[in-house]
């Protein structure tokens, strides 16, 4: 029985690590409303989603340099089974693809999304 409950520890250990070690936002990214977010979809003009929380595309107004936007997951309340959605620009010089991670704000709109890896220390 103890090892049992032994073997039943490590595993518990290493699957919990293994799900905080993938990218994350720092918290002081989060404390600024910067929130880890899966993209859902890629779109032009015509993304439309009519179940987000908010639409960036009116906030950054017809001359906004942006030419594509993305339909952003993300969760809150601190409970990864709320999620709301949320239309937000994709930079012009960054590759995203639908099931990307990335961080988006949620307090400003006139953030455009940033990608989330190695490479981005900051999230």
């Amino acid at each position: 029985m103890p090892k049992l409950k032994m073997t039943l520890v490590v595993i518990v250990a290493a699957v919990t690590t293994a799900c905080a070690t993938g990218p994350q936002v720092s918290s002081d990214a989060y404390s600024q409303g910067w929130r880890r977010a899966q993209v859902m979809s890629i779109g032009k003009d015509q993304l439309a989603v009519r179940s987000s929380k908010e639409d960036c595309r009116t906030a950054l107004g017809a001359d906004a340099s942006f030419m594509r936007f993305a339909v952003a997951s993300y969760s809150y309340g601190g409970n990864p089974n709320l999620r709301e959605k949320r239309i937000v620009a994709i930079p012009n010089d960054v590759d995203v693809n639908v099931g990307d991670w990335v961080a988006v704000s949620i307090t400003d709109c006139r953030m455009a999304l940033k990608q989330l890896g190695t490479e981005s220390k900051g999230f």
